[in-house]
């Protein structure tokens, strides 16, 4: 993620480390971030900072968010990483606001320029539904087609504690992302990755669960 206070120290990391992890940008346009490109209206407010992400969604799902000042702002991010040196394996975003079909085009031109043909798809798969998920099959269908991405995504439900021993009744056969965001000190984030990380790849595999990477997705 670019623009942020520890934007550096994460870059050097992926440079070190992009022989045995993929590492994507997570593209930003949302909640107060200053925006790196030209100053784009229908992203930014007077003061050149990103508006809210509900806000954001709500534009986003009627169109509204103008395709060339995503570009502009894409180019702009992408670019810093690939300035640096990174291999990037693929792209997601902050809130989640590439699901939607306006923006997920808008953005899907720029990626071809940096040779990019990867792209987290939107949600598809569930520990619990939810009158909302309607919103990911809307944008499952105007998702580009030419985009390589995973079968299936899951997002861990917070209400789930034991999210990880249900993913065998959960995943079905295929490539599936699940996203788990690492950290310690938000009790969101503790919830997320403790699971995840208390286990050794054998316990997984005993679950049926084979782990790979965006690098490793043909």
């Amino acid at each position: 993620m670019t623009g942020l206070s520890f934007t550096s120290e994460a870059i050097n990391y992926a440079v070190d480390m992009q022989k045995h992890v993929s590492f994507g940008l997570h593209f930003n346009m949302v909640d107060g971030h200053a925006s790196l490109a030209a100053n784009h209206r229908s992203l930014v407010d007077r003061s050149g900072r990103f508006w809210a992400s509900d806000r954001q969604r709500i534009a986003a799902l009627f169109s509204r968010v103008d395709a060339a000042d995503i570009a502009r702002e894409l180019r702009a991010q992408l670019k810093i990483l690939a300035d640096a040196g990174i291999a990037i394996s693929h792209v997601d975003s902050h809130g989640h606001l590439h699901k939607f079909p306006s923006v997920a085009r808008a953005m899907a031109s720029v990626l071809a320029e940096f040779g990019i043909a990867k792209m987290r798809r939107p949600q598809n798969l569930y520990a619990r539904r939810a009158l909302s998920d309607m919103i990911d099959g809307y944008c499952s269908r105007g998702f580009p087609k030419h985009l390589k991405t995973t079968d299936y995504y899951f997002a861990i439900d917070q209400r789930s504690p034991h999210w990880l021993e249900q993913l065998p009744a959960v995943i079905p056969q295929g490539v599936t992302e699940i996203s788990v965001h690492p950290g310690q000190i938000d009790p969101s984030r503790r919830f997320e990755f403790h699971s995840f990380d208390a286990q050794e790849p054998a316990d997984l595999k005993a679950l049926g669960v084979t782990l790979m990477n965006y690098n490793d997705l043909q």
